[in-house]
């Protein structure tokens, strides 16, 4: 398939979509505990505040994409910084999604690992979970934001999964609140915003949206909110699930809570939610893939888009399998990702924000 401009766009509807199932991803299972370690009960409020200074990237992302609306992400690189360092910039930026989807796909076959198939390779997990994200994201953009919308109602069943969960809530587990004052909390919410690093999703295929630039910027906006009370109601259960001692020794205190659970016909509560979040990881994966594969395109001026999403699912696949059960690996290659993550996926885009107005790069879009 040539690298045309495609005539066909995605709707808001699956802009929105693409947005919320790159976000909730593999993190969803941990991040109770991860906040918890640093702000004890008062979690829910670092989350907050992650999510509301991230409001301001998202912003500083409409402001770039706004003066290039006809550009892709890597393109943008190119008419800031020029051909050549724009590449760079573009290839370092490869790297990142690389080493970003690496960390997704080796915590999720840890998990299936752990709590389903501990007896199977790793590479076999691997394999058939970087296989359905190629065939989805060889589909184009249009293709993924259309699964996307159709598995979305998913995520109903996992809200449904958790508020049968509430009945054991105590909420006298929040409290006190700020007992430990407001600087864990701001430390805490270095942990939430790790949560949403898949934000950049929206600044990489915005000109492929249909709308004008101001009903693209609610639709960011609606989906980061989205996401963010989602991970809001999950992280206030397991906080009210389990008390401030408990929760210090659950890593995964959402399957823990369900599996605490039984029905006459269900009988293991936390295998359903496993299959459900599976599909929220393949989605997120394959975003990585695809925009990877953009990234391959245009660096490199390619005429097909299937060879480079083979490429980007191998980069994907093999340095993971080598990596393999290692943990102690994998710890140091998530660390860092956190210091790639504020490097390239917001204090880089402030760069380019800045840079684009010096050049005055502007090419005007409908407000």
């Amino acid at each position: 398939m040539n690298k045309t401009k495609t005539k066909i766009k995605l709707s808001r509807r699956q802009y929105f979509f693409i947005i919320v199932q790159t976000e909730i991803g593999v993190g969803i299972l941990s991040l109770p505990y991860d906040l918890h370690t640093v702000a004890k009960q008062d979690g829910w409020i670092s989350l907050l505040i992650g999510g509301i200074l991230l409001q301001i990237v998202l912003f500083i992302i409409w402001l770039i994409a706004k003066r290039y609306p006809e550009k892709d992400f890597f393109e943008i690189n190119e008419a800031v910084f020029s051909k050549w360092v724009g590449k760079c910039v573009s290839f370092l930026y490869i790297a990142y999604f690389i080493i970003v989807g690496m960390v997704i796909l080796l915590l999720f076959v840890r998990l299936i690992s752990l709590w389903v198939l501990p007896q199977t390779p790793f590479w076999i997990l691997a394999f058939f979970m970087i296989l359905v994200c190629f065939y989805l994201a060889s589909g184009g953009v249009i293709v993924m934001g259309r699964f996307y919308t159709f598995v979305s109602p998913l995520l109903i069943f996992l809200i449904v999964f958790v508020i049968y969960a509430t009945k054991e809530s105590k909420l006298l587990y929040l409290f006190p609140i700020l007992q430990s004052g407001w600087m864990p909390v701001i430390k805490g919410a270095n942990e939430a915003v790790l949560s949403f690093f898949g934000f950049i999703i929206s600044l990489v295929i915005y000109s492929k949206v249909e709308g004008k630039p101001k009903q693209k910027l609610r639709t960011i906006f609606y989906a980061h909110w989205c996401v963010v009370l989602f991970y809001l109601f999950t992280v206030i259960v397991s906080f009210t699930f389990f008390s401030t001692i408990e929760i210090s020794f659950v890593q995964e205190p959402l399957l823990f809570m369900l599996k605490s659970f039984e029905f006459p016909v269900v009988t293991r509560l936390d295998l359903f939610f496993l299959s459900i979040w599976m599909v929220s990881v393949a989605t997120t994966i394959t975003t990585y893939i695809y925009m990877i594969g953009l990234g391959i395109i245009d660096v490199f001026n390619t005429k097909t888009t299937t060879i480079p999403n083979l490429i980007a699912a191998a980069l994907l696949f093999i340095p993971s399998s080598i990596v393999g059960y290692n943990m102690n690996l994998v710890d140091q290659i998530n660390n860092l990702v956190v210091w790639f993550g504020y490097i390239f996926s917001i204090a880089f885009l402030v760069i380019i924000y800045v840079v684009s107005l010096l050049r005055g790069n502007k090419r005007g879009g409908v407000s």
